[in-house]
């Protein structure tokens, strides 16, 4: 998979926006709610991802810091 977790959040978000933009203008189909419904539980597993993803790679740079700095 060559998308990032981020690639993948902004991708999510864009079709759920459209989704919304569509039911601005016409009634959504069960389909549709039933899309917007998932879309939104994948995007906060997603947001979690990618914050750990953030976490670990600070915490990776100040061990590796750190190592020096010992050295």
């Amino acid at each position: 998979m060559t998308d990032t977790t981020f690639d993948l959040i902004n991708k999510l978000a864009n079709e759920r926006s459209f989704l919304y933009r569509l039911s601005s203008k016409q009634h959504v189909t069960e389909a549709q709610l039933s899309r917007i419904h998932e879309i939104e539980g994948q995007l906060v597993t997603l947001w979690d991802v990618h914050r750990r993803e953030l976490v670990a790679s600070h915490r990776t740079e100040r061990y590796t810091d750190a190592i020096r700095r010992i050295a």
